[in-house]
């Protein structure tokens, strides 16, 4: 995935707060831009201090990230055809790594993003039953185009939880649909996800 597109699905994810049904009448476009500024400024506070925190940038991702996003349903979509033909235990594994790699994704684009801005459009909001789309625009100044960025969301036992990131058109789980489908068919799931896994440990060691 593209650099920019690595960052702007980072912002995005990173603006989500937890929307629940009891909200009943709140568009989530609302909640999601009040706590976009509350991030952003998260990380311009003390000159952008944090940016040198590992620690504190993983807490970060632990506390406003990682309960916002439905993984299970991440990982089924991206998995697909390969999900079905999973055991339980593996789709469990895999679900598992697949949340570690998220977090290291948005962990290192997090340094890159003071000074940023999303600007939401609540009147576009779309909300059929269960599932929501929220439009917004990512702004990176300085003469650069604007980028569309789409929020993909269903109801998960009270919760407005994520479920997949569209940029000007591209979807973050076909994005990775494809490139662990190649890995799969030319390996095994359990070599992904192994491959994952040791990933994630080496990150961990740096």
């Amino acid at each position: 995935m593209k650099t920019v597109q690595t960052l702007i699905i980072s912002l995005a994810l990173l603006s989500l707060p937890l929307v629940t049904i009891a909200e009943e009448g709140v568009n989530p476009a609302i909640p999601l831009e009040e706590q976009t500024q509350r991030v952003l400024e998260k990380l311009s506070a003390d000159d952008g201090a944090v940016k040198s925190q590992p620690e504190a940038l993983n807490a970060l991702v632990n506390e406003m990230v990682l309960p916002m996003i439905d993984f299970e349903a991440m990982s089924k979509l991206t998995l697909s055809k390969n999900w079905k033909k999973a055991s339980k235990e593996k789709r469990a594994e895999f679900v598992d790594a697949y949340k570690g790699l998220l977090a290291r994704t948005y962990t290192k684009s997090l340094t890159d993003f003071a000074g940023q801005k999303v600007v939401y459009y609540p009147e576009r909001t779309k909300i059929d039953e269960n599932y929501a789309k929220v439009y917004s625009e990512f702004v990176q100044g300085g003469g650069k185009p604007n980028h569309e960025v789409r929020y993909e969301m269903r109801l998960k036992d009270g919760d407005w939880l994520v479920y997949d990131v569209v940029i000007d058109g591209l979807s973050f789980i076909k994005n990775y649909r494809t490139s662990f489908s190649k890995e799969i068919k030319d390996t095994s799931l359990d070599a992904l996800i192994a491959r994952l896994r040791s990933d994630d440990a080496k990150a961990a060691g740096n």
